[in-house]
């Protein structure tokens, strides 16, 4: 029996979470697909994604692909095709179907910036209406055209000119409009002059005073007792000594104090004079403003000219557009065509 190869297989959703070996080809049961796997995203990578749209030519769908011919079919059941087309050719019956392209009888056309929206459509056109013939043949040959030349009319403007205008000459009035002023002169002023009086004081002298001596009486005396001792320890002989002093009446004299005469000579005498102030006379000058007399010159202003304008004749020459010759090429009506069917990847 000849060896027989097997790669990995599961359901639908065993192949979404299935990462595998880098390089591992897993079969997707749901989707009649075959799977790529990198050993790091789940699910791999569709050889054929869903969504792929071809030309086949068989009278039905293959498994795993639906014919483009707008049928409803399951939102469920085809739930990834779903996933990736949604309800841009069709809502189906707007809840639980959705509707396959339709291409019976259309030409796919890509999306661009003419044409942007999946899933629009335009004017069908019929399979005889489409060109049947792509032969190159004849030349066309384009006549030449010529247009005529216009030149416009010159046009000259009038010159102008203006006329001078001088103005009159105004001297101010010759009579002083601020009258002479008269000589004004102050009296003088003379303060009278003020001497005080000078005033001496008296010298004072006081007279000495002198004082009495005093003697105390003289009625003590100075009385000294004796008696006898013994002399020594060692035997009864006596000597005197004294035993008692006494202060006999006496007297002490307390000379007399004199004070001096105090002497307190006379205030110095002194005159104040202050002498008279004198202001003398002021005198103000006559302010006189002699006549005179403010002269404005006429002011001339010269005449204005302006010359004519002249704006010559503009000409535009003919304009020739040569003869367009395109060779060797003729656009045929039709061309040969062949019916085939449109399947789309579940």
């Amino acid at each position: 029996m000849a060896t027989q190869l097997q790669f990995r297989r599961g359901t639908t959703a065993q192949n979404n979470s299935f990462t595998g070996a880098d390089g591992e080809v897993s079969i997707d049961k749901g989707s009649k697909g075959l799977r790529i796997h990198d050993g790091a995203t789940a699910g791999g990578y569709e050889v054929v994604p869903a969504g792929t749209i071809v030309a086949y030519g068989g009278a039905s769908a293959p498994i795993g692909w639906l014919l483009c011919d707008a049928a409803a079919v399951s939102r469920t059941t085809y739930a990834r095709l779903f996933a990736i087309v949604g309800t841009a050719f069709g809502v189906g019956d707007g809840s639980s179907t959705f509707n396959t392209p339709n291409l019976a009888d259309r030409l796919p056309l890509g999306k661009g910036s003419n044409n942007g929206t999946v899933g629009a459509t335009g004017s069908a056109a019929a399979a005889s209406g489409v060109l049947t013939s792509a032969a190159i043949s004849g030349v066309q040959t384009g006549a030449s055209n010529t247009g005529t030349g216009t030149s416009g009319t010159g046009t000259t403007g009038t010159a102008n000119t203006g006329t001078g205008n001088t103005g009159t000459g105004t001297s101010g009035n010759s009579t002083a409009t601020i009258a002479a002023s008269t000589y004004n002169t102050g009296t003088g002023t003379t303060g009278t002059g003020n001497t005080g009086t000078g005033t001496s004081g008296t010298a004072t002298t006081g007279a000495g005073n002198t004082g009495t001596g005093t003697t105390a009486a003289a009625t003590q005396a100075l009385n000294v007792g004796t008696g006898n001792v013994a002399a020594s320890a060692k035997d009864s002989s006596l000597t005197a000594v004294v035993t008692s002093v006494n202060t006999a009446a006496h007297s002490h004299s307390i000379p007399a104090l004199s004070v001096a005469g105090l002497s307190v000579p006379g205030l110095l005498s002194v005159s104040l004079s202050v002498p008279g102030l004198s202001i003398p006379a002021l005198t103000i000058p006559t302010m006189t403003t002699g006549n005179h007399t403010h002269s404005v010159p006429a002011l001339a202003v010269p005449a204005l000219s302006v010359p004519g304008l002249s704006v010559p004749g503009l000409t535009v020459p003919a304009l020739t557009v040569p003869a367009l010759t395109v060779a060797n090429h003729t656009a045929a009506t039709a061309l040969p065509f062949e019916i085939t069917n449109f399947i789309i990847k579940i």
